[in-house]
């Protein structure tokens, strides 16, 4: 009796750390997002450093400056910055889509929980990078534009160090928040305006509700409490709102995950 041997080769499947590489090299390879993130940088710089050059004056009269937050108002550009980051974001799921890139991609890496997961990481990653990048790079400048002729702050005062990094931080939750509504709308377009909806356009028609509800919007959470030295009355603290906001992107990209994984590429 003749037994044949037959050896059959494993199959390989693409795991996280591949997936990683490939959504890098996908990064990094379309000039068109590498010139958007320098053009970011630089517009959210300019503004920073008009904002401070505003705030500059001579010859003013004894208390003119209290109250002023020198800290606040050199990152004054953080605000066009997070508004780019986020369509930046949107587009790094929905142009899968738009190119129908998506079905090569899923073909490489079959897990859908695993492709996802790359992407996150790598967006992620750069996000927080070009994030605190933007938030330190206007600090500097504006303090500079701010020497001479108003008060300034150094990374040495209270609470300055920590509201560069939340605000650095933030934008790429923010950043992550919109891939997660990309994944969930897969349209470009809808996606962009649903994440310009969440964070300019709702926090205007939240202003009438009774409540207050207003402060648990993304963009009142930036500007009253995460970078702001001294938060408004009624708005929520620092880190309360820095959670929420990790909230936010966390049940954004659950969604997208979830539906990712449910319905045809």
């Amino acid at each position: 009796m003749t037994y044949a041997l037959t050896l059959e080769q494993p199959r390989t499947r693409a795991g996280l750390g591949d997936a990683v590489r490939a959504e890098w090299r996908k990064l990094v390879s379309l000039r068109s997002t590498a010139w958007a993130l320098l053009i970011t940088l630089a517009g959210t710089v300019l503004v920073s450093y008009l904002s401070a050059r505003g705030a500059r004056h001579t010859h003013v009269p004894p208390g003119f400056y209290r109250g002023f937050d020198p800290t606040n108002t050199a990152l004054a550009g953080l605000a066009l910055g997070s508004l780019v980051m986020g369509i930046l974001g949107v587009m790094s799921m929905t142009g899968e889509y738009g190119s129908g890139t998506i079905r090569s991609s899923l073909a490489a890496v079959p897990r859908r929980g695993v492709f996802f997961s790359a992407k996150v990481i790598v967006f992620g990653a750069a996000a927080l990078v070009v994030g605190m990048a933007m938030s330190f790079l206007s600090f500097f400048v504006g303090q500079a534009e701010l020497s001479g002729a108003a008060p300034t702050a150094t990374l040495a005062d209270p609470g300055v160090l920590r509201i560069l990094v939340e605000s650095g931080a933030f934008l790429a939750l923010l950043a992550l928040f919109a891939v997660g509504l990309g994944a969930i709308i897969r349209h470009s377009a809808g996606a962009i305006a649903a994440f310009v909806g969440c964070t300019l356009l709702l926090p205007l028609l939240l202003h009438s509700v009774p409540g207050d509800v207003v402060r648990y919007t993304p963009t009142s959470i930036f500007a009253n409490s995460v970078a702001d030295l001294t938060p408004t009355n009624g708005a929520l603290s620092s880190t309360a709102g820095f959670t929420l906001m990790a909230g936010y992107a966390i049940v954004s990209l659950s969604v997208g995950a979830i539906l990712l994984a449910w319905r045809d590429a």
